[in-house]
């Protein structure tokens, strides 16, 4: 009979490098099999599925893919006119967050960066709405919060640590 400590190590073990596996796979499919210039759109559907949107930028259309718990990683896979994917973006990237600004409506904030993962309302503001994307940075996940006014339209951005929130282990 095995010892209980050796059979809980041995999951534990088994368990951790599962997690690695997966992490991986989500960006070896996004980034690895799929190939700007070969693959095709139904290459695209076979790999990640339907996409979370679909938006036109002149001839082309982009497929935007949130991967990843609220979308830890937003690739956006520009498509050209013959139905060849072109290029692999991921979004969630400083270089981006900086180009939110205020004024911006949802609908162009979801261009830039896809689909938020959540959202908070709070009473004192009750017509103003927060957008979250999760992301990570030196493998740490964060938060980039987007508050829209009453109009819809961005009123102020900001990083928001969730290992700071109450009730973390951190």
């Amino acid at each position: 009979m095995k010892h209980p400590l050796t059979t809980l190590k041995g999951a534990f073990i088994m368990g951790f490098f599962s997690t690695l596996l997966a992490i991986a796979g989500c960006d070896r499919v996004a980034t690895g099999e799929l190939r700007a210039g070969q693959s095709t759109v139904a290459d695209m559907k076979t790999q990640m599925g339907d996409p979370s949107d679909v938006f036109k930028e002149g001839d082309r259309e982009i497929w935007v893919y949130p991967l990843g718990p609220e979308g830890v990683k937003t690739y956006f896979m520009t498509v050209d006119p013959t139905g060849k994917l072109e290029k692999i973006d991921q979004v969630l990237t400083d270089e981006n967050f900086k180009r939110i600004v205020p004024g911006m409506t949802t609908t162009e904030v979801r261009r830039v960066l896809g689909k938020h993962g959540k959202e908070k309302r709070y009473a004192m503001s009750i017509n103003e709405v927060t957008q979250v994307w999760k992301f990570n940075r030196d493998n740490a996940d964060l938060n980039f919060e987007v508050l829209f006014d009453g109009n819809g339209r961005v009123k102020s951005t900001g990083f928001d640590d969730p290992s700071l929130q109450r009730g973390s282990s951190k």
